[in-house]
């Protein structure tokens, strides 16, 4: 079955890397990506997030980069997730969902600060939240995903 994959790239903070895990399973996603962890992030992050999958039933992976989640997934769209400032394309939950019997669609967000550059975003598709300001992965994720979360709970 296809599904819409939350990405988490380039990520140095353990409670980054917890929050979004709780927010992507408790939403309902039933896979989640951890691309290109540092730091902390990998040696403390990813082993509490681990651990909340298993509790869930849940897929964790963690890859190295963008390119490996598209080698891996191969999503039909890979959508970037960023500030107003750096996004043309408004998101469009209705539009991606319907795109989602296609093939997979992965949403990236960027886990610190830059957090993607503008190199890894020409891999995929730029999207804004029409927010000004910059919400941060925590707050961009509980917004995106609960808007996608509540269509797929519409269309079951």
């Amino acid at each position: 079955m296809n599904e819409v994959i939350p990405v988490l790239h380039n990520v140095f903070s353990v409670e980054i890397v917890k929050q979004f895990a709780k927010i992507c399973y408790g939403l309902g996603f039933k896979t989640l990506v951890i691309s290109k962890p540092s730091g902390a992030a990998a040696q403390a992050g990813l082993p509490e997030a681990q651990k909340l999958a298993l509790k869930k039933g849940r897929a964790l992976v963690v890859l190295s980069g963008i390119e490996d989640v598209i080698e891996v997934f191969k999503p039909l769209l890979v959508i970037f997730i960023t500030p107003k400032k750096y996004a043309k394309t408004r998101f469009d939950a209705e539009h991606i969902i319907s795109e989602l019997e296609k093939g997979p669609i992965t949403i990236i967000f960027g886990g610190s600060e830059p957090g993607i550059s503008a190199k890894e975003m020409e891999l995929g598709v730029p999207m804004h939240i029409d927010v000004e300001d910059d919400l941060g992965p925590l707050g961009f994720a509980s917004i995106t995903l609960n808007i996608i979360s509540n269509i797929l709970k519409v269309k079951k």
